[in-house]
């Protein structure tokens, strides 16, 4: 798959109805990858041997999800990284001591997922930040105060996850970010009149995360050129579109399971 620059054209794929599961995917235009790819395991062992096979291929972690008893990740060639590591840990103090220590050797969380009782911590050096943390609280008044605070401080809202009683959130400084704004969406059916009205206001779709009782949607004012999402119930189907959007020459940039 070539990286193509086009001019802005914002676009939507058709919506329909739907219940119980929901797997999504963000793509976007104007991202530097060169090439992608869409791994995913049944259990961790069998996606750690999936992530270690792409890493040794040059590929990259974007983004990572657990859903429906499965592992997945969107991988890229032409991320700019210089080293990465994937933390899996069942106790969070175990995970904040890992993290603390590959933040000491100047690596950038990214991504924090949770699943079947594993937390997992995407870290990378040679990211575009001077500096990112992570943040967790346990109300959503509390969340949003964090942000407001994290913004006021420079920091961009890059990553959000709901998961044992916890609301976290990823930042970053140092991004081209200089305009940011979030939704929570609590019915799938209202999620595309809320991207819509975004996107007339200039803001783009970056991250779309599910938190359990609604949609984490962020949005910025970074140029992503033409961007789309979609949605299957079912994950043979939405490896299938991926393939379809790869076709047309757009990048997947997040993916995100839940249900409504």
């Amino acid at each position: 798959m070539k990286k193509t620059f086009i001019a802005i054209a914002i676009t939507l794929m058709p919506f329909k109805l739907v219940s119980d599961d929901i797997w999504v995917g963000l793509f976007a235009k104007k991202v530097p990858y060169t090439a992608e790819t869409f791994v995913y395991g049944e259990n961790l062992s069998e996606f750690n041997n999936a992530i270690d096979r792409e890493w040794n291929n040059g590929f990259d972690i974007v983004d990572i999800e657990y859903g429906d008893g499965k592992w997945s990740a969107i991988m890229a060639k032409g991320t700019g990284y210089k080293q990465q590591v994937y933390l899996h840990k069942r106790y969070l103090k175990n995970l904040d001591r890992a993290y603390k220590a590959y933040r000491e050797k100047g690596f950038h969380i990214l991504k924090v997922s949770y699943g079947v009782g594993y937390w997992i911590a995407i870290m990378s050096k040679g990211t575009e930040y001077s500096d990112t943390r992570y943040d967790r609280v346990r109300y959503l008044d509390e969340f949003r105060a964090l942000i407001s605070k994290r913004w006021e401080e420079g920091y961009a809202l890059i990553d959000v996850e709901r998961a044992e009683g916890y609301w976290f959130g990823v930042f970053a400084k140092g991004s081209k970010v200089k305009r940011e704004a979030y939704d929570i969406v609590e019915d799938w059916r209202d999620v595309k009149g809320v991207v819509e009205g975004r996107w007339k206001s200039g803001l783009h779709l970056k991250n779309i995360e599910n938190v359990s009782d609604g949609w984490f949607c962020i949005f910025t004012d970074e140029d992503a050129g033409e961007e789309s999402y979609i949605f299957n119930e079912k994950f043979y189907n939405f490896k299938h579109s991926i393939k379809k959007q790869w076709d047309k020459d757009m990048n997947l940039i997040n993916i995100t399971y839940g249900r409504d």
